[in-house]
């Protein structure tokens, strides 16, 4: 009987960023995904868009909203 199971990733919102090594690590278990990224930093922010090409980042924690995540198409999968 063949398995029928997928596998789906778990998405993770990276808050305080920094260059990304959390995400890094946890993309590397083959179980998780990124979302998006949060740093208010710009040297981080480069290496995270150079690192995670097409993974938005949010530059401010105080401004981020689950009505501004949702509406650019991150959406919690309940």
């Amino acid at each position: 009987m063949a398995n029928t199971w997928t596998r789906r990733l778990l998405k993770v919102l990276d808050l305080f960023s920094g260059i990304g090594g959390f995400s890094l690590g946890l993309e590397r278990t083959g179980g998780f995904e990124t979302a998006a990224f949060c740093e208010i930093e710009k040297y981080p922010q480069e290496v995270l868009a150079k690192n995670f090409p097409g993974v938005p980042i949010y530059d401010d924690i105080k401004k981020l909203t689950a009505k501004r995540l949702v509406s650019d198409g991150i959406k919690d999968d309940g």
